[in-house]
């Protein structure tokens, strides 16, 4: 009898702890930020691109923080607006659809006419901020600054970019027309690493990349960088590249010299997801990982989140949109949609296009 007794307490214990451990399962599973299934990082531009190359590697941190899978897939076309449509436009805004781009692209457009969207619509994490730089290949006879714009004015060059409205193309326009140089004949290659690919080849002859995207083939010996659109000279790794600001006269009017490759959540997304986000992108960036790869890629750590991330954006549109504009690159006017020249930019009015 007594035997029989202890059986029934096992039994009863068993059962006790399989429904504590169900129900711990449970807890734990709802205790995830995305408990249905795993969210996506859509990437506006190729595989290997300045974009893709800066973002995987921070989303892979915060995933270490998080304990959670966080799938990034590559989604390529109109300056990365088709992926930015799609999460805006297509995708619930459940915090399970997020989008990647560069503070240039996405602040042209609507004055592009490639989306609706502005920065006003996002909550956005900015990691790096990096420069573009002109580059040749490595034999190319130009072998300066001074040369290619000289090449530039005496023929119709073959001419690299990642696309139009990107960071590095809206750089060069604003360039060709302080230099006084044509529009060269542009081929869009999609991402500025395949651009950088293209000068290697043979196919362009000069190109506007992002620097972070091309910085092993300078250092391989396979590219040359004529100039950097940064305040001041790369020097590291024992390169000595020029800023613009020094060889090129009236510089000082090229705006907003450095972009940033933020990561988008729609702003309305579930205000606890975007708050996880917040907290695990701030981790993120102080990480030795990061911080070493920012420095080998020619990047620095911007860590550009909440209102500081929302007011670079209200700026870089205002430079961006304004200068495509101003060299007849735009098919709607920026005055259409309220955007500010810089010079009168002001953050108290700006921010009142933020939705609420």
């Amino acid at each position: 009898m007594k035997r029989n007794k202890i059986l029934v307490v096992l039994c009863v214990l068993l059962v006790a702890s399989s429904f504590l451990f169900a129900q711990a399962t449970s807890e734990a599973a709802n205790a995830k930020l995305w408990p249905k299934t795993q969210p996506v990082v859509y990437v506006g531009f190729g595989a290997g691109g300045g974009t893709d190359t800066a973002v995987r590697p921070v989303i892979a941190k915060m995933e270490e923080y998080l304990g959670e899978t966080i799938n990034v897939v590559n989604q390529a076309g109109a300056a990365s607006a088709v992926a930015a449509n799609t999460v805006m436009y297509t995708k619930a805004h459940d915090g399970y659809s997020m989008f990647a781009t560069g503070s240039a692209p996405i602040s042209g457009f609507r004055v592009m006419a490639t989306s609706e969207t502005f920065w006003g619509d996002w909550a956005s994490f900015h990691p790096y901020m990096g420069a573009a730089a002109l580059i040749v290949r490595s034999d190319s006879p130009i072998k300066t600054y001074d040369e290619a714009i000289a090449y530039l004015k005496t023929k119709k060059v073959n001419f690299a970019i990642s696309g139009f409205g990107v960071g590095p193309h809206v750089l060069f326009e604003a360039v060709r027309d302080i230099a006084g140089v044509a529009a060269p004949n542009y081929m869009t290659a999609g991402s500025c690493r395949q651009a950088g690919i293209n000068i290697i080849a043979g196919d362009a002859e000069i190109s506007m990349a992002t620097f972070s995207s091309v910085i092993d083939f300078i250092k391989a010996g396979q590219i040359r960088a004529l100039a950097i659109t940064d305040t001041k000279d790369y020097t590291e790794f024992g390169m000595n590249i020029p800023s613009i600001t020094k060889v090129q006269k009236n510089a000082e009017n090229i705006p907003l010299l450095s972009e940033t490759w933020p990561i988008l959540i729609p702003r309305d997304a579930p205000k606890h997801i975007v708050d996880k986000l917040t907290e695990a992108f701030y981790w993120a960036i102080k990480q030795p990982a990061i911080v070493d790869y920012a420095k080998n890629q020619g990047l620095v750590i911007a860590g550009y989140a909440g209102e500081e991330a929302d007011k670079f954006l209200a700026i870089q549109e205002a430079g961006y949109a304004w200068t495509l504009h101003n060299v007849g690159s735009t098919v709607e006017s920026p005055e259409k949609f309220g955007i500010p020249k810089l010079a009168n930019f002001n953050w108290d009015v700006a921010k009142q296009k933020i939705k609420k």
